[in-house]
């Protein structure tokens, strides 16, 4: 049974705090003891900007949002070819985010009409005018998918288009996969985090050592709790831990369950609705390789989403670790309901803190807080540059006792241009994936785009190998080339927790 403190805990911070197990005591458990609490308002946040679905084709030419707008100061602007659509989403369009350069997600489903995501497994490019086995990379799927791009403009640094800051996508409308082209897609969903993806420092204000300042604000008309320190009534937005406008992001399901090889699921209990994404690790034995294995190349699962279940398909008998996150922007419902609830779900006594005014029962958009779903804990976070070397290593300690810790992270490259999204940029931040050559260079297993991370329960080792070429082929003079890579330039990285 949870057990929820509204008040001044033993530090004499006001602050909302909801721990697992009645035995603990939430006014006196320690902060540092994070896998005890559900919620502690104390936590930095993690919060949701957005998560819009690219899968829609206006037909040829050129088409922004707002409708007419220019090619300069755009929302969204889609060029639209004969079969396909490159949509580049500007900042702008996600009015929640509060950074030029976020953390984010383009994940998408597997072509041919499939429901699976497919990214998280490795497929082999192969190299050559013919494509006959010369050369090439095993990469994962996160290749494939959107950067955000910083001083964007027309491919090759053309002026029919521009943007500060934006993130351009290509999507295929015929759907069609193959040998070649595994990865290609018409459905692609993008997730923002309202959380920096470049070295720029979360913009939550620090917490305050306790001044005997209000800082809850429960009442019928009102949910509202600053961070220690500040007043309730004249907080800033960064200075708020949540009220009805700066809602946690909702973990509607968290778990670390066992995959068989093959077809699998994982029984939610309510509809899995459109509005959600699921980050996820596969692995084995005590170590998380992420994004993918950089030895076993055959090695992780697609899923999907039917019904009130998630399904897995897995290449062998291996672990998944996952967060189900949902969104839902919809208004608040109309009714009179308290801002405290309290209930049994038929397994278990639940604790809910509402937008005022909610009806009854509740919808998503409703709920700031629910004690079945555990507050997302940010144990470490951080940027660092790269430096050249051939499988360089960064160490990165945390304290994960108790919890069940993931990585995000992304990586930041320098200038450059590509002629399927039309677009030339002045730096990128990409999505972490594996390049490795089908056949060593000198040395050279991974190309220079290349990285990953080790995460075990209370460290992440990234290795990174900037320097190490992009490419290595024998080419139609049966003669053996090499490429450059884009390799990056920094890594701004995210350990989350969630109680176990």
């Amino acid at each position: 049974m949870v057990r929820t403190m509204i008040g001044v805990d033993s530090t004499g911070a006001g602050c909302l705090k909801i721990t697992k197990s009645n035995t603990d005591d939430p006014r006196t458990t320690p902060d540092s003891q994070r896998s005890k609490f559900l919620y502690n308002s104390k936590y930095l946040n993690m919060e949701l900007a957005d998560i819009t679905v690219c899968n829609t084709f206006g037909g040829q030419g050129v088409r922004t949002t707002p409708a007419g707008a220019p090619r300069s100061n755009f929302e969204t602007l889609e060029f639209g070819g004969s079969g396909e659509s490159i949509w580049i989403y500007d900042k702008s369009f996600f009015p929640k985010l509060r950074y030029n350069v976020p953390l984010f997600d383009w994940k998408q489903r597997k072509g041919n009409g499939s429901i699976r995501y497919n990214q998280n497994v490795v497929d082999w490019e192969d190299k050559g005018k013919y494509r006959s086995g010369r050369g090439g990379s095993y990469f994962t799927g996160n290749r494939d998918q959107g950067s955000w791009l910083i001083n964007a403009s027309e491919y090759p640094n053309g002026t029919s288009w521009s943007s500060d800051f934006c993130t351009a996508v290509f999507i295929d409308q015929q759907d069609d996969i193959d040998a070649f082209n595994p990865f290609s897609t018409r459905y692609r969903r993008l997730v923002v985090w309202d959380l920096p993806g470049d070295n720029t420092p979360i913009a939550d204000a620090p917490n305050l050592a306790p001044n005997g300042t209000k800082t809850i604000r429960i009442a019928n008309n009102a949910m509202k709790i600053a961070k220690p320190g500040y007043n309730v009534d004249t907080a800033t937005y960064a200075q708020l831990a949540f009220d009805s406008t700066r809602l946690p992001v909702k973990v509607i399901r968290a778990a670390d369950i066992a995959l068989p090889s093959g077809q699998s699921f994982y029984e939610c209990g309510f509809p899995v609705t459109d509005n959600v994404a699921l980050d996820v690790h596969f692995y084995t034995g005590a170590t998380i390789m992420y994004p993918n294995n950089p030895v076993d190349l055959k090695f992780g699962a697609e899923y999907w989403f039917d019904g009130t279940r998630i399904y897995f398909d897995a290449t062998q008998a291996m672990r998944a670790r996952f967060m189900l996150y949902l969104e839902d922007n919809s208004a608040p419902t109309s009714g009179t309901y308290n801002v405290l609830r309290q209930f049994n779900d038929g397994s278990q006594d639940v604790v809910q803190f509402l937008r005022p005014g909610a009806a009854n029962p509740p919808s998503w958009a409703d709920i700031i807080i629910d004690t079945r779903w555990p507050q997302v804990q940010i144990l470490a976070e951080g940027y660092f540059n790269v430096t050249s070397g051939n499988g360089n290593v960064v160490d990165i300690p945390f304290d994960g006792a108790g919890m069940f810790p993931m990585v995000k992270y992304m990586t930041y490259h320098g200038g450059g241009s590509l002629f399927s999204i039309n677009a030339s940029w002045q730096n990128r931040v990409r999505m972490p994936f594996l390049d490795i050559l089908k056949y060593g260079y000198q040395g050279q297993s991974h190309t220079g785009n290349s990285t990953y991370c080790e995460l075990t329960a209370n460290n992440a080792r990234f290795r990174t190998f900037r320097g190490n070429v992009g490419d290595y082929y024998e080419d139609d003079n049966f003669e053996w080339q090499t490429d450059g890579a884009d390799p990056p330039l920094g890594i701004r990285y995210y350990i989350f927790g969630i109680p176990a």
